[in-house]
């Protein structure tokens, strides 16, 4: 039987955090292994879903952010960093240096801007050594770590590729709304979206059928899932049900009044 769904993107994050908690790669690397788990809103999410955790503020936890009205940055001085896991303990220790030590089998955790049909992701670049992808995309490369980018359905764009080419250098200019950015895109990452979590967690197959939303729904996903019976349908929709009661994500941006690198945001006329 065929059901139908919504998911508003921080339900999707939710979700999205315990389908790749849950794979078993995953599960071998968090008891045996290595886990490199990056900054970010729905990384955060596997991490809380790894090691039983609630985390309330989760600024200290992103960098990048799409939040009032502006692709920006979160305060610096806040900012925890990548999330080291030694066989399921945290290390305080330098992510590079924790990079250095994995090996094939180990797990690199890092979400995407932007995803696209032919399986490359889109990731913004915030300074000019390339932040952390520049800093650990040829080690993962060269020691074949699994990068695992759990991603929402809404960040679905025609062409990584694409937009690299448009995006291949840092602008200078001020004339933009938002922190300077440059664009890497990346092949051969595991993508995980909604439909990749609904199978995990469910079993159940899924297709997007339409996207968009109003009144906390927006970016919403609207899926239409294939269930073995009315059973199986109700566990699908109790899930999606209590990830929806998960409020919409609040993430401050820095202040405009320190940035180093301002904007249009703070032209006269423009709040």
């Amino acid at each position: 039987m065929i059901t139908t769904l919504a998911l508003h993107p921080a339900a999707a994050k939710l979700i999205i955090g315990q389908a790749v908690a849950a794979l078993p790669e995953v599960q071998q690397a968090f008891k045996q292994g290595k886990i490199i788990i990056s900054a970010g809103t729905t990384n955060v999410m596997v991490a809380k879903a790894l090691l039983h955790v609630q985390v309330k503020n989760l600024e200290p936890y992103a960098a990048g952010i799409i939040t009032q009205r502006a692709a920006c940055v979160t305060e610096p001085g806040q900012r925890v960093g990548p999330l080291c896991l030694d066989c399921g303990t945290p290390v305080a220790t330098d992510w590079l240096d924790f990079l250095n030590s994995m090996r094939p089998g180990d797990i690199f955790i890092k979400g995407a801007n932007a995803f696209d049909s032919t399986g490359c992701i889109g990731v913004l670049l915030g300074d000019d050594t390339g932040g952390t992808v520049g800093k650990a995309i040829g080690t993962i490369k060269a020691r074949k770590i699994q990068w695992i980018a759990p991603v929402g359905l809404e960040k679905a764009v025609p062409s990584c590729i694409e937009a690299e080419r448009w995006m291949s250098a840092i602008p200078e200019s001020s004339l933009r709304l938002g922190h300077k950015c440059g664009y890497i895109a990346v092949s051969n990452t595991t993508i995980l979206t909604e439909i990749d979590a609904l199978r995990i967690l469910t079993g159940a197959e899924a297709v997007q059928i339409a996207a968009g939303g109003v009144g906390g729904m927006e970016g919403a996903s609207v899926l239409a899932v294939k269930c073995r019976d009315e059973a199986h349908c109700q566990e699908v929709l109790q899930l999606v049900k209590t990830a929806n009661q998960t409020r919409p994500l609040n993430v401050k941006r820095q202040s405009c009044a320190g940035c180093k690198n301002p904007c249009f945001m703070r032209k006269p006329g423009v709040k």
